[in-house]
């Protein structure tokens, strides 16, 4: 059962109102176009995975949190792409929509791809989120007396993103190995029959709170009123 429904973000829409009534001579125009590319390429990473979980016999019962966010008491914010809970475990998601060939350095907890063209573009860690989440949620479950073990993997939603050297042993696989993975754990973690996952999930769905994107619109450039259909000129 889906608790939390994954969306466009505010985020998303944001920067297609502004793509919209930006002039595209603008000299932030395509600043503004790649962003919501890459927005609109996460999202669609997300979807790629939400789209492989229906193939999969699942344990009941079961629930979804997708794109849950919230802070902890001292403001620091958490955004987990999806939480899968069953009487099993808890499994917390990182999905990644990256093309290219893709390194991991252990030691320097760095991140890199490299493009077709041989560019190489360092990369936020997906591993270290996915201990704050972890950790994040253990003290949660610590704190309200759940026990339930955690799991957590990074997934790519893509083929090409070819993992190479440094990925040994990091819990990291593309979208088609979920089935098997998840079975792996299912046949790991034996059911906490006491957990009642229903009231941990309402638990979680009550620490959910959209968190802010800024975004720095050129109020002054964009055009005003009713867009024309046809030119999307605005009124003013």
């Amino acid at each position: 059962m889906i608790l939390l429904a994954r969306q466009p973000s505010d985020l998303q829409k944001i920067l297609e109102v502004v793509l919209r009534r930006l002039p595209q001579t603008h000299n932030n125009y395509a600043y503004y176009g790649e962003r919501l590319s890459r927005v609109q390429a996460g999202l669609a990473g997300e979807q790629r995975v939400d789209a492989e979980w229906l193939e999969i016999d699942l344990p009941t019962p079961h629930y979804f949190l997708h794109d849950f966010q919230t802070t902890n008491s001292y403001g620091s914010t958490y955004q987990m792409d999806t939480i899968f809970l069953c009487p099993h475990f808890l499994l917390i998601l990182e999905i990644k929509n990256i093309t290219g060939n893709l390194s991991y350095d252990v030691p320097f907890a760095q991140f890199t791809r490299t493009t077709l063209d041989g560019t190489v573009e360092g990369m936020t860690d997906p591993f270290v989120q996915l201990d704050r989440h972890v950790i994040w949620m253990k003290k949660l479950l610590l704190r309200e007396h759940f026990e339930l073990p955690i799991v957590h993997a990074v997934v790519l939603a893509t083929k090409n993103g070819i993992l190479t050297k440094g990925f040994e042993g990091q819990p990291i696989f593309h979208v088609k190995g979920l089935r098997f993975h998840l079975q792996k754990w299912i046949e790991h973690y034996q059911p906490r029959e006491r957990v009642d996952l229903l009231q941990l999930a309402n638990l979680l769905l009550s620490l959910h709170t959209k968190l802010k994107k800024e975004v720095e619109v050129p109020l002054k450039e964009i055009a005003k009123g009713v867009l024309c259909p046809q030119c999307d000129s605005g009124s003013v």
